[in-house]
């Protein structure tokens, strides 16, 4: 009865929100019987699964929060920087974005509307997926600016190995940290670890 909206679904890797189903000719009334029917689930507010759907909390995060990239340590863990997962996301919005109730769940980084765009790539979660984190240039420019959120000897270690790696772009790294108001900071740091 609901084949043909189970293959949208999963055809969208098992996931929907109600605003892509609508787009795609799937009303919440049928959203609504397919939960009851149990042919999906509802995961979240607005958002659906099918039995294909392989959960990824970074993506649903991200799914549901779409102005927001991930940052410092959930960077470094979606970059494969380091293996340490971390407790809690790291995730850098704008300032007038409200995300208050995301604190038991997410370190919250501020920034102003032009610097959130700086360094955003797409990357692959564990399971595939696309989400927006920052790159290693501007993740390190991130670290060397706020000292406090990660252990220094970790972030020592792990900008010591990737200013080593053949595809990492120092030039790009200092170009970041001078639109961020961190170049003497980065300088200082750079001179001290080499």
């Amino acid at each position: 009865m609901y084949e043909k909206y189970i293959e949208i679904i999963n055809a969208n890797g098992g996931i929907i929100t109600s605003k892509d189903a609508n787009k795609n000719g799937i009303s919440r009334t049928i959203l609504s019987k397919m939960v009851k029917n149990k042919s999906i689930e509802r995961i979240d507010y607005g958002i659906y699964v099918t039995d294909e759907f392989i959960c990824d909390e970074l993506f649903i995060f991200q799914m549901k929060h779409p102005n927001t990239v991930f940052s410092f340590n959930t960077a470094l863990y979606l970059l494969n920087k380091t293996e340490r997962t971390p407790e809690k996301f790291d995730i850098t919005t704008t300032r007038n974005n409200s995300l208050g109730y995301c604190k038991d769940i997410a370190n919250i980084h501020r920034v102003n509307n032009v610097m959130i765009e700086l360094g955003k790539i797409k990357v692959p979660t564990n399971t595939g997926k696309e989400v927006s984190s920052y790159n290693i240039e501007r993740t390190i420019v991130d670290i060397i600016s706020n000292r406090n959120i990660i252990e220094i000897e970790l972030a020592n270690k792990i900008i010591r190995k990737c200013i080593k790696e053949k595809d990492f772009n120092v030039n790009l790294m200092f170009e970041y940290a001078k639109k961020l108001k961190s170049y003497a900071k980065v300088k200082n740091y750079m001179e001290a670890i080499i």
